[in-house]
């Protein structure tokens, strides 16, 4: 053998080579699923990415459609119609009331996952002047519903039933109000149902409720508003009243 040459049977025995070989083989092996499964993360990153853009700008088109809809309800309305600049303006009370209607219920259909609670109570309230059985029909279903949409929808309906003279349905309902009151003050429902008592004409029991709403809300306004109402049906209640809580200048002086 030449010196400095190496036998083809010693380089095939080489550690180094052998090493090479295994390392060459154990990437080949893996190389497919390794690919594979960055294949997936990316497909998945790029999914949570398009979703979270398309959810973006639907949250944007719901709510420039709500703020819309909110524009025609407060349109100005007069005959003939004044120059309106960034905004809507109508002929008659009924006319805005379609249209009011026709925005609130668009945003209701179209993005039902952000503002459809929201805007299918608020077209309701409109519906309520030109089809009003379709409309109680929408609060009633919003009514069942444990959020601060079902109180108002509670509220509109027990409204409802009152300017209607259905006392008894109305009376149900602010009780049930009552029980769920959601963001409403509970006073301001008491206050609600006194009156409804009264319509009745059940006078010491309005009596009663008036007095109770006076005593616990003298100082805001529909304790106020209850006790223009004992006055005119059982004026010796009023003495009975506490008196106003004195004030003490030195209060929060320390």
């Amino acid at each position: 053998m030449a010196k400095g040459r190496i036998a083809s049977k010693e380089l095939k025995r080489d550690p180094l080579m052998e090493q090479y070989l295994t390392t060459s083989s154990w990437v080949k092996s893996r190389t497919r699923p390794l690919i594979t499964g960055l294949t997936i993360v990316a497909v998945i990153t790029a999914a949570v990415l398009l979703f979270w853009l398309i959810s973006s700008r639907r949250s944007r088109a719901a709510a420039d459609s709500l703020g819309e809809a909110f524009k025609v309800a407060e349109a100005t309305v007069a005959n003939p119609v004044p120059p309106v600049v960034n905004g809507y303006a109508f002929t008659t009370e009924d006319e805005k009331s379609r249209k009011a209607y026709e925005a609130f219920n668009k945003t209701a259909v179209d993005y039902p996952s952000y503002y459809g609670e929201v805007a299918r109570f608020y077209a309701a309230t409109y519906q309520l002047k030109f089809d009003a059985p379709a409309a109680e029909a929408t609060l009633k279903d919003l009514a069942q519903k444990e959020s601060t949409i079902g109180a108002q929808a509670r509220l509109a309906l027990a409204q409802r039933y009152e300017g209607t003279g259905r006392l008894d349905e109305a009376m149900a309902t602010y009780q049930n109000l009552l029980k769920q009151p959601g963001d409403l003050a509970p006073l301001f429902v008491r206050y609600n149902i006194a009156r409804v008592l009264e319509a009745q004409g059940k006078t010491k029991e309005a009596a009663d409720a008036y007095f109770e709403v006076a005593k616990d809300g003298k100082s805001v306004g529909v304790g106020s508003a209850a006790m223009t109402k004992l006055s005119a049906l059982d004026p010796s209640r009023l003495e009975q009243l506490p008196p106003p809580e004195a004030t003490n200048p030195l209060a929060g002086l320390r």
